[in-house]
């Protein structure tokens, strides 16, 4: 009999059951494989780089925190990766090790507040204190040793709450994360940043944040290696004394009334209370590029004829509380100006102006800058007079054993993060007194902070820094020992930095006075 032929017997209901039962746990099965592959689709789609990298597309952009194995931008990825190897050395290392994430704006675009070079420059003064710390003694016994993560800031809430997130989790994890560097830019965001790790009880130290507003007495457990603006307009004001101008008119950028930009508004603030004597005409302002409002910038063809009304045959001085990123235009319009015989003088403070002046002839146009300014890195590599003390062992880690191009340390932002981690790493040591045996946390760590002075100073590149409570006077946290040197632009004797130091060279101090300016 053929198999054709074979006697089929009739389907049972039991059969019929199983055949069901047999159909649908394929079905579900197959359910489950699709939705596994989504969401392995979604979570690959969130992920910026591999599975692990820390870091997650949110709100279109690369947010999370990294050791440095996911690059955030291209021009990031050489020193990324440098800093990926070291803190692979340090995972290894049989003394154990803890962690200090970097918190600025890693992702920098055309309209970020730091182009990519000065990311760049930041993360290579990290990077060399990094490899300083962990090897030498320069911010005590190097053990433990520290990882060094990479924490992008992000610009919406729903970033920030994900990066604040992660930094929670690591503080409370073993090894700990112990405290935060960097901070990005003196903008409402970033303080309300801040104001949530102070809340966490993570420690930490800005490298530029200039803001009054940015200080221990205001957000508990931060403080920072740069000057404040009243430090800055102080060391102006002491130098417009030894000059013959005895007037001033003030261009302020009108984002300062929308209240993002702190380092605007507080400059604003101080030039008018340590400068109100100066100011005899009505200040001027504009709309500048770095606002977060719709309107386009403002200008400058009225801003400069009321200038030129102000000015007289002895000139006027220009107290500029704006951004960079808007003074090229300001300076145009008065190489352009109407009163070309009057010589005018710009104060401005912790801006970098390389980039900004290389297309204008002051000389020609009877224009003169004068910036208090946060380094000197010019005057410092030729040993002038005031160079700190720690300046030249910095140098020379940056150039000659990390190999870095010295021009990238003009816009100063690789000598104060150096710093910033350099101070992290002094109250790190200073929680550990046992070494790798000390049991350390957050907390014991942000006690430390203001215990930063006497035998334990922070040689820093940008000076000798300090860091105590002043009850009852404010500046807490703020760095003692830091030297603010006002710069004058142009100084025809130097081709690549058309700038010569002037004055006296003002010191923070913890004497009566803010500064202390010398003879």
């Amino acid at each position: 009999m053929s198999e054709s032929d074979a006697i089929v017997p009739p389907e049972t209901a039991m059969v019929r059951k199983r055949r069901r039962r047999t159909r649908m746990a394929l079905i579900t099965v197959a359910v489950v494989l699709v939705t596994a592959g989504v969401w392995g689709a979604v979570t690959v789609f969130r992920t910026c780089g591999s599975l692990g990298s820390g870091v997650q597309e949110i709100d279109g952009d690369c947010v999370g925190v990294t050791d440095g194995t996911y690059a955030f931008h291209p021009d990031l990825a050489d020193i990324q990766a440098r800093i990926a190897a070291e803190n692979a050395r340090v995972r290894e290392h049989p003394n154990g090790y803890v962690s200090v994430a970097l918190l600025d704006p890693l992702t920098p675009t055309g309209h970020s507040a730091l182009p990519p070079s000065a990311v760049r420059n930041r993360l290579e003064g990290a990077y060399t204190a990094l490899r300083r710390i962990n090897r030498y003694r320069v911010a005590g016994d190097p053990n433990p040793q520290i990882q060094l993560l990479l924490a992008n800031q992000g610009s919406s809430d729903d970033q920030w709450r994900h990066v604040l997130t992660r930094l929670r989790e690591l503080s409370e994890a073993e090894p700990p994360l112990l405290g935060v560097i960097g901070l990005g830019v003196s903008t409402a965001r970033t303080k309300q940043q801040a104001e949530d790790l102070s809340g966490l009880g993570i420690p930490m130290v800005a490298a530029v944040l200039t803001a009054d507003d940015f200080e221990y007495d205001h957000i508990p457990g931060l403080i920072k290696t740069s000057p404040s603006n009243r430090h800055y307009v102080a060391a102006l004001r002491d130098y417009l004394g030894s000059t013959a101008l005895d007037s001033a008119i003030m261009v302020r950028d009108s984002n300062s009334d929308l209240g993002s930009d702190l380092y605007t508004r507080t400059l604003e603030e101080q030039f008018a209370t340590q400068m109100g004597d100066y100011i005899k005409f009505e200040t001027q302002q504009f709309t500048g590029v770095s606002g977060s409002g719709d309107e386009p910038p403002s200008l400058f063809d009225n801003v400069q004829a009321n200038i030129c009304a102000a000015a007289d045959e002895e000139g006027v001085a220009i107290l500029y509380a704006g951004r960079e990123i808007d003074l090229g235009d300001l300076l145009e319009s008065l190489e352009n100006r109407t009163c070309t015989n009057a010589p005018l003088t710009v104060l401005t403070a912790g801006l970098e102006l390389g980039e900004v002046l290389k297309d204008i002839d002051l000389r020609a146009a009877k224009l003169t800058i004068l910036n208090a300014a946060t380094v000197d890195p010019a005057g410092w590599n030729r040993g002038e007079e005031g160079t700190p003390t720690y300046y030249e062992d910095f140098r020379l880690a940056y150039v000659n054993e990390e190999r870095f191009s010295p021009r990238h340390l003009r816009d100063g932002g690789a000598i104060m993060m150096h710093d910033a981690l350099l101070t992290a790493a002094r109250a790190i040591r200073l929680a550990a007194p046992e070494g790798s045996a000390s049991q350390l946390t957050p907390k014991i760590v942000r006690t430390q902070l203001l215990n930063i002075n006497t035998g334990y100073e922070v040689r820093g590149a940008s000076g000798t820094l300090r860091f105590s409570k002043l009850p009852a006077r404010g500046g807490t946290g703020i760095p003692k020992g830091k030297p603010i040197p006002v710069i004058q632009y142009p100084h025809p004797t130097d081709e690549e930095l058309p700038s010569q130091r002037v004055g006296r060279l003002c010191v923070i101090t913890t004497g009566p006075g803010i500064l202390r300016c010398g003879a």
